[in-house]
């Protein structure tokens, strides 16, 4: 969560989160976040992905920072206030994780499309490694199914830090790769109007008009 004190970055912060709410139908948790610092390395497969990652860890009360090509921080200068960082800048991720702060990572290096995980970079495991914190493998998948919007689950798993940052980084890949063919499956099985089994509701979002007209007291009462 942003300085209060900082009133730019406040607005910022709230404005990403009301988007969320109000662009999507939910954000769905399986697993937990770790208390200590701790690395959110993720896949990059949708627009939502460092929003979601925002929300989630906001609800946890951790402050996030995210690393970003250096290029598109220098178009989009003004996240710098809520912790974002480029990638010519690798020491300033080392003291957010210092302060406290989880890093946020897309070890794919760019938004790719979600029929597979792309090659990973050893970004991700060389904060790790540097910093000691904890390196979680959090597979994200932002899925339209049964219901007006679409629906965000996140599954974030620990992963053994030992061996080799190259060792550690397909320890990573391995691990993101098994809990996005989960949620796949889960997504391809289960009833779409259903909230998929094994994840617990973080943040509700927008209902679909079908629900709001069934919410309506009126609308039960009345049969043609």
């Amino acid at each position: 969560m942003p300085d209060r004190r900082d009133p730019v970055a406040w607005v910022l912060h709230r404005g990403l989160h009301s988007m969320v709410r109000r662009g999507l139908r939910g954000v769905w948790l399986r697993g937990r976040i770790p208390d200590g610092r701790f690395v959110w390395a993720a896949n990059h497969h949708s627009w939502w992905d460092p929003f979601l990652a925002s929300i989630v860890l906001d609800r946890y009360g951790r402050a996030p920072c995210l690393i970003m090509l250096q290029d598109n921080l220098q178009r989009y200068g003004i996240t710098r206030r809520l912790g974002v960082f480029g990638t010519a800048e690798l020491r300033r991720g080392l003291a957010y994780l210092n302060e406290g702060r989880v890093l946020v990572i897309y070890p794919e290096g760019e938004l790719r499309p979600a029929d597979q995980l792309g090659d990973l970079a050893d970004g991700a495991a060389w904060y790790a490694e540097r910093t000691g914190a904890t390196l979680c493998a959090v597979a994200t998948r932002v899925i339209a199914r049964g219901h007006q919007a679409p629906e965000a689950y996140v599954s974030c798993v620990d992963v053994d830090g030992t061996g080799s940052v190259h060792e550690v980084t397909r320890r990573l890949g391995c691990t993101l790769a098994h809990e996005l063919s989960r949620v796949d499956r889960l997504a391809a099985t289960v009833d779409p109007r259903q909230p998929l089994p094994g994840y617990r509701l973080l943040v509700r979002g927008r209902r679909s008009w079908e629900e709001r007209i069934d919410m309506v007291p009126w609308r039960r009462q009345w049969r043609p």
